[in-house]
């Protein structure tokens, strides 16, 4: 849970700024006890600063007034990017946007540059009476900042301009699909499955008394907390049976949980059920591949639509997508069924499964590729390149089927030999890597 809430730190405008600005802020009062002790007049380099009390006044109100200019060109360059790349690709997108930092890091910077000049226009005294020392040091540092507000200035155009084409946008999803898949799956070699857990199972909840637990909200599955459940599962003497998976949505009143039970269950032991669950607004990438997946989807839907008709780009995100199975080929998913401490097996879950990642990629691209060959052909390919790095057979199995489907297809859709050649040329390509496939698993 502490994860998912950091997660949606990450996904504010607010958070960062607000980390760079307050250090900012207290970073100015430290520079101004610093002006306190440490004597500056011998330093010969400072002389370019000894310019009175009122110079330094105009001197940080100009710089000010100057940066809080740029902030606010700044926070416009972002809206428009945002709605840009909403308009062309699609809303699902700003999730990766809203969670890249290095825009936010430049608007904590031009923001704190700004609070820090302000704190010091608060200490000058400009009376002719007045015996203050100048803060050369804290002065000094106000001039790096704006310097270093120039630099992420210029570096916020060159990046919000590169970050908006299409490559760079489909480029980024990937890595961050590439790298849940990292963080959810096992190597092949770390996680065994146990092909006795389904009976295991079935025996432990055989005819032992069972509840269904509902829904006390609505929304979509963010995250759901495994590892408490199956601690309160333990302590309780329960077997839960998980109804949903990150990434369902959940209306009210609807059952979430199957708690198998020997005695009686109490209403606060629930409520510690039902916390294992977050429910939100939306669906995010985290703990949720199928998401993630259907983030380029979208952007290679769109791509393909008659209204747009950009098969490159969804050329690119297929790459991507292959890019991401090939990754899942060589990988474990989480057990379905999970022990306790004791061996006990206490879970048992919605898994989402190699399968499941390949129907979610090729079932909408070949319902939308219908007379497109160059796609077609492409998708092809991309099984083939799969089937090359698949390390189990049932992988290589559900990737085949795609390709047998898309075959079939193109028979509906091609009337012209020569499409219907080149089609069938990749087909039997991707035929021999998968007959190859399957006796090397035989051996």
């Amino acid at each position: 849970m502490l994860r998912l809430f950091w997660e949606k730190l990450l996904t504010t405008i607010w958070f960062v700024p607000a980390i760079i600005a307050t250090g900012l802020v207290i970073a100015a009062i430290g520079f101004l006890s610093l002006d306190r002790y440490v004597d500056t007049h011998n330093w010969s380099w400072m002389n370019m600063l000894q310019i009175g009390a009122s110079g330094i006044r105009q001197l940080l109100a100009v710089t000010a007034s100057a940066i809080i200019s740029v902030t606010g060109v700044v926070f416009s360059i972002s809206i428009v990017a945002l709605t840009l790349a909403a308009n062309q690709f699609g809303s699902k997108i700003l999730y990766n946007f809203l969670r890249d930092t290095k825009t936010k890091i430049v608007l904590g910077i031009l923001i704190g540059s700004f609070l820090y000049g302000l704190a010091l226009l608060s200490f000058i005294d400009t009376h002719a009476a007045s015996s203050q020392q100048i803060p050369i040091i804290s002065v000094a540092v106000n001039l790096l900042l704006t310097v270093l507000s120039i630099i992420g200035l210029i570096y916020f155009i060159h990046y919000i301009s590169t970050t908006i084409q299409a490559d760079q946008i489909i480029s980024m999803i990937g890595e961050e699909l590439n790298q849940a898949i990292e963080e959810s799956l096992f190597d092949l070699d770390e996680l065994c499955t146990v092909d006795s857990s389904k009976q295991r199972w079935d025996i432990a909840v055989h005819a032992m008394p069972s509840h269904t637990m509902l829904a006390s909200g609505s929304g979509y599955v963010e995250f759901v907390d495994v590892d408490r459940l199956s601690t309160i599962a333990e302590s309780e003497r329960l077997h839960i049976e998980l109804l949903l998976r990150p990434g369902d949505f959940i209306i009210q009143n609807s059952p979430i949980l199957r708690i198998y039970h020997d005695g009686k269950i109490d209403e606060a032991c629930n409520d510690k059920l039902r916390l294992c669950i977050s429910l939100g607004r939306k669906r995010t990438p985290f703990s949720d591949i199928e998401f993630a997946i259907m983030q380029l989807l979208q952007i290679a839907l769109r791509a393909l639509s008659p209204g747009v008709n950009d098969s490159l780009t969804a050329v690119a995100c297929i790459d991507w997508l292959s890019s991401s199975l090939g990754r899942m080929a060589n990988k474990s998913f989480p057990l379905e069924y999970l022990e306790d401490s004791n061996g006990v097996i206490r879970i048992k879950r919605r898994g989402f499964g190699f399968a499941d990642a390949v129907d979610t990629m090729f079932h909408p691209l070949r319902q939308n590729v219908t007379n497109n060959e160059m796609v077609m052909i492409h998708l092809l390919e991309t099984i083939s390149r799969i089937l090359q790095v698949s390390r189990k057979s049932q992988y290589s199995d559900a990737l085949f089927g795609h390709a047998k489907l898309i075959m079939e297809s193109s028979k509906e859709s091609f009337r012209n030999p020569t499409d219907a050649r080149e089609i069938g040329k990749r087909f039997e390509k991707c035929q021999a890597i998968y007959k190859q496939a399957t006796a090397g698993f035989a051996d």
